[in-house]
């Protein structure tokens, strides 16, 4: 197979000759049969594709048979047609017609499961036909490889994903940030702030979820690049850093309010709402001290309209300032109102001290 098959969908049908044990079972469940699983697992190794779905049938049989049969399994080549077949659905390969129960969603998500520590085959084994897959000239090989190594979570996977981020095929560079983000670590972090530089949208809203999977470890280097030059880049660190809501973003969210970039403005506004009550007292002393320029009224009053919608208690204190900020003289109301606010929150212990 010369083209590139995405990884959610094993081959249903097949071209060239089947092996006669094969072809009569295409759209059925294979026999059972006597052999055992380990005799199974053996032949499947060699390539045979009459014994590989027997044995992977009773691998979503939930067998345990069949588990115990794979990990004591000494042979890499089990696990490399195993990976081709949650690929491209071909084993050793070889065109193989995929019997109905081996198609579902579900079944791959067994499949996998076997690469995972405790699950099937010998760790080991598995992350070393995995990381060798990464750099397979087929793209589906590397994606699927990429996705399992996510899951198994072992930072010794790191570098051999980080060049993935940069991989010709745009789903291999997803799977890559994905995994980074279930991996995380300051290697990850780096790689996919580097990334980011250049991604597209897709890859983009890929990079800032695996922020977001990483969370509070990903927030010095988010704060560091809410400083970039590139607004794309400010954008989405400010996104990140307001999705995970970690105290430390506080200041930068509430300076983003004023970014010379509408959108990441805007962004920094949408997200820092979503601290509550710990938003305020910064957002009030950045009015305080802060010349009120018409950017600033549009993002700073919605969150301040935001803040007392969820919490009715801030509202007395809060609705003023916003209408100053309304007003004819809005550049000289503005810092009062936002003083006056303050003083009285404080007074009544909704906030810290001023």
């Amino acid at each position: 197979m010369t083209s590139y098959e995405p990884s959610s969908q094993i081959n249903t049908a097949t071209t060239g000759n089947m092996e006669p044990l094969d072809q009569p079972y295409a759209d059925e469940a294979p026999p059972v049969g006597v052999t055992p699983p380990q005799v199974l697992a053996q032949e499947a190794a060699q390539g045979r594709r009459g014994a590989a779905w027997r044995l992977l049938y009773w691998v979503t049989q939930n067998d345990p048979r069949t588990i115990i049969a794979i990990s004591s399994l000494e042979d890499d080549r089990l696990a490399q047609y195993l990976l081709e077949f949650i690929a491209f659905g071909t084993w050793a390969g070889k065109p193989f017609v995929v019997p109905e129960p081996l198609r579902t969603p579900l079944a791959r998500t067994h499949l996998r499961t076997l690469f995972l520590p405790g699950a099937g085959m010998d760790s080991v084994r598995a992350e070393r036909v995995l990381l060798s897959a990464v750099t397979d000239k087929r793209a589906a090989m590397r994606e699927n490889a990429a996705h399992i190594l996510g899951i198994m979570g072992s930072r010794a996977a790191t570098p051999a994903l980080i060049p993935l981020l940069n991989d010709l095929q745009p789903a291999v560079r997803q799977q890559s940030a994905r995994a980074l983000g279930r991996i995380g670590g300051e290697p990850a972090v780096q790689a996919l702030l580097g990334a980011l530089r250049g991604a597209d949208e897709q890859l983009g809203s890929r990079i800032f979820s695996a922020f977001v999977q990483i969370g509070n470890e990903a927030v010095p280097a988010l704060l560091q690049q809410s400083s970039s030059t590139v607004p794309w880049v400010r954008w989405q660190s400010i996104r990140a850093l307001g999705e995970i809501c970690d105290n430390r973003a506080l200041p930068t969210l509430v300076s983003a309010l004023r970014d010379k970039d509408h959108s990441v403005a805007w962004v920094s506004a949408r997200n820092l709402a979503r601290f509550g009550k710990r938003a305020v007292e910064p957002l009030l002393r950045l009015l305080i001290t802060t010349e009120t320029s018409p950017w600033l009224v549009e993002t700073a009053s919605y969150v301040l309209r935001e803040l007392y919608v969820r919490d009715p208690k801030l509202k007395p204190y809060l609705e003023p300032v916003v209408q100053s900020m309304h007003g004819v003289a809005y550049q000289i109301a503005t810092p009062n109102a936002a003083r006056n606010a303050l003083s009285q929150l404080t007074a009544d212990g909704l906030v810290g001290s001023a």
